[in-house]
């Protein structure tokens, strides 16, 4: 037995090769100067809906509650001219340009949150708006947005009715 183990000590001693490599990676890229800074109070915000009565939602596809809010960009480079904005966070499943409210136990039901431009057209969620002209010469560029409730069933449900959706900058 004592010599057995020997013989495959040996062999795991031969089979082992180590061999070493020459691997050259190159890392390209390039630094713009069109971005800006996202402002201390874009960085987290929260939209007030306060309390609303399921009666408001008498139908399907009933908006309510239209809220206004700002992403401010400051310090814009040289050459930023315009960027594009996309609110990222879970589609409803009734209905995929929405946001679905935050799961959880006796959430609201038949209701999602609806995001608008500054035309109060609808923005869906997940997808980029139109481009929003930059002025890097301006302290701060203000992005106005609207957020409101939209019914997605013909019966709304009270509870808790909140959201979260982070927010993507594309520079153009």
């Amino acid at each position: 037995m004592g010599k057995r183990f020997l013989w495959v000590i040996a062999g795991w001693t031969f089979c082992h090769h180590a061999a070493a490599y020459d691997v050259l990676v190159n890392i390209n890229g390039a630094i713009a100067a069109n971005g800006c800074m996202v402002s201390f109070a874009s960085q987290q915000m929260t939209v007030d809906f306060g309390n609303v009565a399921t009666k408001q939602f008498y139908a399907s596809n009933i908006p309510w509650g239209k809220q206004k809010f700002v992403i401010g960009l400051e310090r814009c480079g040289g050459d930023a001219t315009a960027v594009k904005v996309s609110f990222q966070g879970a589609a409803d499943t009734d209905n995929a340009y929405l946001l679905q409210l935050t799961q959880g136990d006796g959430i609201a039901t038949g209701l999602a949150i609806e995001i608008l431009d500054v035309n109060s057209e609808a923005i869906p969620i997940n997808t980029q708006s139109s481009a929003f002209t930059i002025t890097p010469a301006v302290v701060t560029n203000e992005l106005l947005f609207y957020a409101q409730y939209r019914s997605t069933a013909s019966t709304v449900t009270a509870g808790p009715a909140n959201a979260t959706a982070n927010f993507v900058l594309e520079y153009q």
